[in-house]
């Protein structure tokens, strides 16, 4: 008579663990991101495409989209770019049907094209106001329209909005810049309640300073050493925020792992927002 198999601690272990990667896993997965040839947007392209997904980016940058379309295929997955301006109407429609003719199925949208500012609420030009609302806010919808209907269509799809911890407080200098991002989160919500029932996941990200080649650029400046150093020390952790930390969230919230989390604007902030 065949006998059972002896499965040992270390293998059920082992069992468990593989079947928890595996919630991580974007394996199969395509995942189209705006804003994608920089900064965050590149560090989610590359970490999706590590974790096994083909990636569409989005940006006007063609030798930064060249250079992440080398990263993604260095990761064995396809990259396929879109050089488009998401900050007018015409750009951001004409990304997504550029994305839809390229693959007519995306499973994941990541909406990260944002600009910022510095102007006080006073001298806030309109000019300056169009201009941020239209990135920041305009083009999720409007990409979020293009590609939402085929996932709503097959049943599933996750789509993380990247905002900011702005959206949360007052900071002096960026108040238009604050008010699209908050306007951002409120819009994930109504997303998120109107997808919900078609199995479509939709949360925002909202980090704090990240230090990116733009952010090590402003906050490594011997001028902004005093600045920083008291930024740092609000922060519980004291430092700022590395871009892998982002696109490890980002790609929870794009994973099978993050199935039943629903209309969140999730701080990645170090504890700045709890901090007394």
């Amino acid at each position: 008579m065949a006998q059972n198999p002896v499965v040992t601690g270390a293998e059920a272990k082992g069992d468990v663990e593989a079947l928890a990667m595996k919630d991580f896993r974007l394996d199969g997965k395509r995942a189209l991101i705006s804003g994608g040839s920089k900064g965050l947007g590149a560090a989610i392209a590359e970490r999706f495409s590590e974790a096994g997904a083909d990636i569409g980016v989005i940006g006007r940058d063609r030798d930064a989209l060249s250079r992440i379309k080398s990263i993604v295929e260095n990761n064995h997955r396809n990259c396929c770019v879109i050089e488009e301006d998401v900050s007018s109407i015409e750009g951001a429609r004409r990304a997504g049907d550029k994305a839809l003719a390229i693959h007519p199925e995306w499973d994941v949208l990541v909406n990260n094209a944002g600009i910022a500012r510095v102007q006080s609420i006073l001298e806030t030009t309109q000019g300056n106001w169009d201009d941020i609302f239209s990135v920041n806010l305009r083009s999720a919808l409007l990409l979020s329209q293009a590609i939402v209907p085929q996932m709503i269509k097959r049943g599933h799809g996750k789509v993380v909005n990247i905002s900011s911890i702005g959206a949360f407080i007052g900071t002096p200098g960026l108040g238009a810049y604050a008010a699209s991002k908050a306007a951002l989160n409120q819009l994930t919500r109504t997303m998120a309640v109107e997808w919900g029932p078609h199995n479509i996941h939709v949360n925002a990200l909202c980090p704090t300073v990240i230090l990116t080649k733009m952010g090590h650029d402003i906050w490594d400046s011997p001028s902004m050493e005093k600045p920083r150093r008291e930024k740092e020390q609000r922060i519980p952790l004291h430092r700022f925020g590395e871009p892998s930390e982002v696109a490890n969230v980002a790609l929870f919230l794009a994973s099978a792992a993050s199935d039943f989390v629903q209309g969140v604007s999730l701080p990645l902030d170090g504890g700045l927002t709890i901090a007394p």
